[in-house]
């Protein structure tokens, strides 16, 4: 996939030293590569098969809060959610640019992407944006969510919400407009995943231990309640299974019925997921690893330790999530 060439560049953007090495060629569709942000304030670039780095990491040294990192399967086009500066960054890495989206009061820290058109939902401290393909429109806003997560389904746009001080999930139009009656039965939902072939979604609540799968008009479908400590990070299957984390430190795969299929030592801090789409190995982000400073961990498909790389605190890892590519 890499070229040859590759063009070291130094961009100032709003007083912010931004340093990344881009490569002057890019496959279009899912490119075999998993992005790990580390330490809040860098952006590694690794292979999905060992793991390693490639000569294209991005670094940005003199920013804090980086909260999520994802990358558009379809077209390469990776953002970056700062909480800190208001700002999503759409980085091209075909072309070396990166462009600032800044909405005053939205400290972004969740994002998925639509690759069939390429736009991004944004979920902030209290509100979520949906960003064009470009990066020069807002298209959609939505408020009064207290730090939601957000997982678009990619067959109809439509885009799925938690918002945890509300205790509700809802389901929103492409353009915004709620389109389910809010599903309130959890203490505090944080995390959210739909699957785009059947239309259901995947929902936990660490605080209450509670999981939910809901149908696409928000109606429960099962829910597991006190059995599994702490869930985060739900990653839904094609299938309707779903991988999750346990207690920050279990690795877990639910069948489309609640049953547990895998049950594995994840790490010591895990802190997120991520699942290939193309082989279904998990990417697990460790902050603190087996030498406490932090470790990147894949897994294969049956929940197999293969890779443990070390990476320095590691928080967000993204692997192009992409259910029905």
């Amino acid at each position: 996939m890499l070229k040859n060439l590759f063009t070291l560049m130094l961009v100032t953007l709003s007083g912010i030293i931004l340093i990344f090495v881009s490569n002057s060629g890019l496959q279009a569709a899912y490119n075999n590569e998993c992005w790990v942000v580390s330490g809040g304030d860098t952006i590694w670039k690794v292979d999905s098969n060992d793991g390693k780095a490639f000569p294209n990491t991005i670094t940005i040294p003199d920013v804090s809060q980086v909260e999520a990192v994802e990358v558009d399967p379809k077209t390469g086009i990776v953002w970056i959610a700062v909480k800190a500066a208001n700002t999503v960054y759409r980085y091209d890495t075909e072309t070396g640019e990166f462009k600032p989206v800044t909405v005053k009061g939205w400290r972004p820290q969740k994002l998925s992407i639509n690759p069939v058109d390429g736009t991004v939902w944004g979920g902030g401290i209290d509100v979520v944006n949906k960003v064009s393909a470009d990066g020069n429109t807002i298209l959609a806003t939505i408020k009064g969510v207290y730090e939601p997560d957000v997982s678009v389904n990619t067959a109809d746009g439509s885009c799925w919400v938690t918002d945890s001080r509300g205790q509700k999930v809802s389901r929103y139009s492409a353009e915004g407009t709620l389109l389910t009656v809010p599903y309130t039965a959890l203490k505090e939902p944080k995390y959210v995943s739909v699957n785009s072939k059947t239309g259901n979604v995947w929902a936990t609540d660490p605080r209450g231990n509670d999981i939910v799968k809901l149908n696409a008009n928000g109606q429960e479908l099962l829910r597991i309640t006190d059995i599994i400590d702490m869930p985060i990070s739900p990653r839904v299957n094609a299938d309707d299974s779903v991988w999750l984390v346990s207690g920050n430190n279990t690795l877990m795969k639910l069948s489309a019925d609640g049953s547990k299929l895998v049950e594995e030592p994840a790490g010591v801090v895990v802190t997120l997921i991520s699942v290939n789409p193309k082989d279904g190995t998990v990417w697990a982000a460790d902050q603190l690893g087996q030498n406490f400073t932090g470790e990147v961990i894949k897994f294969s498909a049956q929940g197999q330790k293969m890779i443990a790389n070390p990476i320095f605190q590691p928080s967000y890892v993204s692997i192009g999530h992409w259910p029905t590519q």
